[in-house]
This record gives structure tokens, sequence and C-alpha cells, in this order.
């Protein structure tokens, strides 16, 4: 069996070793640019977390909720999962354990919120954890107007360097006969009726095979623009996010520190990637189009976070170099993993910033559906082929990107005056989203806060309710 892979970032490499781990007669072409250029992996900590991505929406319907779940299966697989790829790489991933999440004053209560809802979760899922000390937190010295409250450590959340899983899933992939690596993007899939004949590339080129799995990430849609296909996917959007290295030197972290989830993105976070660097994370928007390069308001939001919130001690910190990756991001926010119309098609994008995290997971639930294999897990929920859901009510969007406009405007140096300027501007925000929600007909249904800006600005049109 000849399996064509369109992507090359980690669902793609992920699943390609499991494919030829449990079938030997699979044969697999990756397609995709070999610097990796846009993977949203290389441009993360990468953090191995669940509870400290939930947030006070996470619970409030059924398509955030089965994300947390999703995402909660695979956090246990990592540690059998990166002593594997080390044995069959003879490659040291730099990785660990043991995650800090800091509840600190540098933007507003709705972190708080955050915080009290990551404990809540904690506790209901029985998940260990431990109210600590701030002042146990190794190298952790923020600037005295931006010191922490609270703290909580929790030991099965951790980290991974990115480029170090990376290069071990490529060691191990191009020492297999059977895995041919194609330089260059994937332009569209050709199909005549209900298969797929072959993915042209940009150059050209064309590769065959008897099953296709498109998972391009956040190029998914202009791929599938290209290819005119016959049925309808959610958009998938370009979460642009970026992250820079430092050598820190002795204020190098022990463990992953982070902050809640703050103003539609990460939060700031912390990782070591070495025993010298440590990654700082991550700036987040939403763009129709690549960006290859960092902006500067994110390098120095990133600067200036890392030595007031983290460790004032940063600022002696050589700058090593900056990270850019596309997250890939569908409009209803919801991923996109399974088969299609197309009998010899399957997709598996529109993950956002939790590919790496469960790519264990998904990468056996692709093999399964490449093989034929009876599934573990319910995946309907991801389907594909669908108009995009209707996740949240207008009342819940509009409020929750309220709050995340005003938290952000925080973290970017906003300072209240004293008199009712913070009521004003929800006011004024309040009212501009209810007639964006007008104009574009969201009556019954609220756009999602992280993509107000694809909608504002006509990148999102069809609306298409179910």
């Amino acid at each position: 069996m000849k399996v064509v892979i369109a992507g090359n970032g980690i669902l793609s490499y992920t699943a390609a070793l499991s494919l030829i781990t449990e079938d030997k007669s699979v044969e697999v072409s990756i397609i995709g640019p070999r610097d990796n250029k846009g993977c949203a992996s290389l441009a993360a900590a990468a953090m191995f977390n669940s509870f400290c991505e939930v947030d006070v929406g996470t619970f409030s319907n059924r398509f955030d909720k089965e994300k947390f779940l999703f995402n909660r299966r695979a956090a246990p697989l990592w540690v059998e999962y990166i002593k594997r790829l080390e044995e069959l790489s003879h490659v040291k991933i730099n990785h660990g354990f043991g995650t800090f999440l800091i509840n600190n004053h540098s933007t507003d209560e709705l972190e708080d919120r955050n915080f009290d809802a990551i404990l809540g979760a904690l506790s209901e899922f029985n998940e260990p954890h431990e109210m600590v000390k701030l002042n146990s937190v190794e190298n952790y010295r923020p600037m005295p107007n931006d010191r922490g409250s609270r703290a909580v450590y929790i030991p099965r959340e951790g980290w991974v360097n990115p480029i170090d899983l990376m290069n071990s899933l490529k060691i191990i992939l191009e020492r297999s006969e059977r895995v041919v690596f194609r330089d260059g993007y994937a332009k569209r899939l050709n199909f005549q009726g209900d298969k797929i004949q072959d993915v042209e590339l940009e150059c050209g080129e064309s590769v065959s095979g008897d099953v296709f799995l498109l998972a391009a990430g956040a190029n998914f849609s202009k791929i599938v623009d290209a290819s005119n296909f016959d049925v309808q996917f959610p958009r998938i959007f370009y979460g642009v996010g970026a992250s820079i290295l430092l050598e820190t030197g002795e204020n190098t972290l022990k463990n992953c520190v982070r902050t809640p989830n703050r103003g539609l993105a990460c939060g700031l976070y912390a990782a070591p990637q070495t025993s010298t660097k440590t990654l700082i994370g991550a700036s987040n928007f939403i763009s129709p189009i690549p960006e290859d390069g960092v902006r500067l308001t994110s390098l120095h939001g990133l600067v200036e976070s890392s030595i007031r919130q983290l460790n004032s001690d940063f600022y002696r910190s050589q700058f090593v170099r900056s990270n850019i990756g596309w997250r890939p991001t569908s409009e209803d926010t919801v991923p996109l993993i399974g088969e299609t119309s197309y009998e010899n098609l399957i997709i598996a994008t529109g993950t956002k910033r939790d590919g790496l995290h469960c790519s264990p997971l998904i990468s056996e639930i692709l093999c399964n559906l490449v093989l034929g294999k009876e599934q573990g897990i319910d995946i309907s929920l991801f389907k594909p082929e669908r108009e995009p859901y209707k996740v949240y009510s207008r009342e819940y969007a509009i409020k929750a990107s309220v709050d995340n406009i005003i938290n952000a405007s925080y973290q970017h140096g906003f300072k209240s005056a004293m008199n009712r300027m913070v009521e004003d501007m929800i006011s004024y925000h309040t009212r501009e989203l209810e007639e964006l929600h007008d104009k574009v007909g969201a009556i019954d249904w609220g756009i999602p806060p992280e993509m107000i800006n694809m909608y504002r600005y006509g990148h999102a049109t069809l609306v298409r309710n179910v």
C-alpha cells in the first residue's frame, strides 16, 4: 500500500512512523518543504498541557469539553513515546515533566477566573497537583509589580524541545527504506469520481498513491481551494505564533512556568530547551495568509514579559533567535480529523496549538483509518466534512470577546485612568460586536472570539449554520 502524506509537520511525521511500524507493506511519501517552514510545533515550547489550557469557558459547551477530554487522553502517552523515539533514533530529546502555573497581577481578573477554572478541573478529574509557595519555583524572580499571587504545581504536565523531537522523528523516517521525502509544497489533490488520483506539487510534479492523508496544517484551505472538491470543509486560518529563545545561563528555568490563558492566547510561558537556554512564548493572532517573519510588537511583548513576569535577570540574557509558526485554526475552532466522501482521502488539521500534544493519539487514529482498523475512540465530532459548528451562543461569544480584548489591552501596557474608562471600553466593544454579529447574520449563534477579526475584515464571510 502506498500512502501519500501532504504536509510535513508533527502529525505527518508521527502518522508515518505509526504506519510503517504497524504494517510492513506500507510505503509512505511525505510532501513538504525540507526546512519545515511554518510548522507550528517548531515555534512552541512545546508543552504537554491539558489542564493548564482550561479557561472559564472550557466546560460551557460540548465542543470545548470534548476537545479537553481528547487532549487529556494524549497526555499519559508521552512518557513511553519519547522513550521509544530516543531508542529508535539514538537522539537525546530534551524534555521534562512538572509545570508551575502562576497567577500574577499583570493583567486583570480574567486571569484569576481562568486560574480558578483550572483548579476546579484539577480537583474534578482527580489530577495530582499541589499549591506551592512562589519562592519555591526555582529561578522565578519577577519584578515586584508583576509578582504572582498564587502558584500550583502539576507534576504530569510538561514540555519538550520541539527541534529535538522533530529531528528524532525525521532521523527514524529517513532511515526507513519505505519512506520518501518530497521537498516542496503540495499545490492540489487531483481526483476522479470519488477517488484521489495524485498530489500535484507547486513545482509541477505529481505523486500518486493508494491512500492520501491531507495533514498540511494551516495551508489546508489553500490546497482545498485549488483542488475544487465537491464537498465542504470548515476553513482553516493561520494562527501566527511567535516565540523567542534566550541564552539564560544560570537563570535557566528547571521546569515549565506559565500563566493561564489570557487575551485569546495561551498566556506567557517559559520552558528550558537546554541546560542554559529558555524558550519564551507565545504571541498569537489569526491571519488569512501566512507570515514569514515575527512582528516587532510580538518580539517586544515577549522580551518585556519575560523580564517583568518571569525573571528580572533575563535582561542580561543573550537573544538567540525568534521562531514563527502557523497554528492551523478552524473557523469554528474544532479540529478536522477523519475520513471524507472521497474513499481514499483522510484529513487531519485544525488542531491549533494542541497538535503536538495530541500527536501520539492522533497518529494512532490516522493509522487505524488508513489500515481500516477499528477505532478505540469516538472522533465523530471532528468529522472534516461539515458546515461550521455553532459552538457559542451570541451572548456568550460577545462577552468572552470583550473580556479578552480588555485583558489583552493590559498585556500591552494599558493603564486605566481613575474614572469610568474601563466601563466605557466595555460598552464600546460590546456595541461594536453586537453590530458585527448583526452585519454577518450571527443572530442565534456567536462568532468565536479569536475569529472576530476574520469576520470584521471580511476574510470569513460564508455563514453556514447547523
